[in-house]
């Protein structure tokens, strides 16, 4: 399933929203340092989320090189990805298999030929991408809510 969105975030926008959230998580307002938002990595995407025996992990693209451009929108190679678990430590509930489960998912390489772009579909040939860009807007509309309910079936 592929979600659109229809919005996208300006800088500004983006730190206002983290200055929010930064705000909303403190225990006390006002208060600066041990509580609040910290960053923990610079990513420059999600590849998913992962959930194994004791709670999900997200996978982000660490590191990237751009490969090529296609029509204009730049194609990256991913050169390096991070593991975060999700849930605060604190009330993680521990597995005996859940480190053998984490081993076997990180034995996928995905700096090996995974691909991705911010805005050019690599999923549908050049040929497919192409054949979209000339059809009217109308019966463009009505592929795509055909091919979501389609995925829904």
């Amino acid at each position: 399933m592929r979600l659109y969105f229809q919005h996208v975030y300006t800088q500004q926008e983006v730190r206002e929203l983290l200055g929010r959230l930064d705000l909303g998580n403190r225990t006390k307002i006002g208060q600066k340092g041990s509580s609040g938002l910290s960053r923990a990595v610079s990513a420059f995407g999600v590849v998913g989320f992962v959930k194994f025996l004791e709670g999900y992990y997200i996978v982000l693209i660490t590191k990237r090189r751009k490969m090529a451009d296609i029509g204009g929108h730049a194609i990256y190679k991913i050169e390096d990805t991070n593991m975060i678990y999700i849930p605060n430590d604190t009330v993680r509930i521990t597995h005996p298999d859940e480190a053998r489960y984490l081993r076997i998912f990180q034995n996928v390489d995905l700096s090996s030929n995974f691909y991705f772009s911010y805005s050019y579909d690599l999923s549908h040939s050049l040929q497919y991408n192409l054949t979209i860009l000339r059809m009217p807007l109308e019966i463009l509309k009505t592929e795509t809510i055909q091919t979501r309910q389609e995925s829904f079936d």
